[in-house]
């Protein structure tokens, strides 16, 4: 007996083992349509949920590793991300978001951050569309600092 899935309000009748032939095209009708909805999820330039280790007194910018954005291709993105730094005697902890915004002309990004500052992070973009961070210098001992972050890119628009 088949199993109903429901794809974008779609119902297909998949089938389950020992089930009689003839159920090719609903099988490959989900295939279609669950495809489909797979390519929407990630667009050119957006990032999935990535891990970066964040030093501790880091007074010259650093890149954030795998968080950046092509500006021949990519003209503002939505950063979702949380930063978490702790010793022995110390911890901070920032959730925020960075809306970027690229402008072609002038060659520049940039960067508004949304609810962060906690963390005593300062983040910054290069014209490359590199993401650099400095921290300060966190007291105590056994220091570990991590950055997770999730991108969704909004690309260029041709006029």
């Amino acid at each position: 007996m088949p199993i109903p899935l429901v794809v974008n309000n779609s119902t297909f009748e998949y089938p389950v083992d020992n089930d009689s032939p003839g159920w090719g095209e609903e099988a490959t009708g989900w295939a279609v349509a669950v495809t489909d909805v797979l390519g929407t999820l990630v667009g050119t330039g957006d990032i999935l949920e990535t891990v970066a280790n964040i030093a501790n007194n880091q007074t010259v910018p650093a890149d954030v590793v795998g968080l950046s954005f092509d500006p021949t291709t990519v003209r503002g993105s939505i950063t979702q991300y949380s930063v978490y730094r702790v010793t022995s005697t110390n911890e901070v902890v920032e959730v925020g978001q960075m809306y970027l915004s690229y402008k072609s002309v002038a060659q520049t990004w940039d960067l508004a951050i949304v609810n962060g500052q906690n963390a005593n992070i300062v983040f910054t973009i290069t014209p490359a569309g590199q993401i650099q961070y400095t921290t300060d210098n966190m007291p105590g001992t056994g220091y570990s600092g991590q950055m997770k972050f999730v991108a969704k890119a909004l690309s260029q628009v041709d006029l």
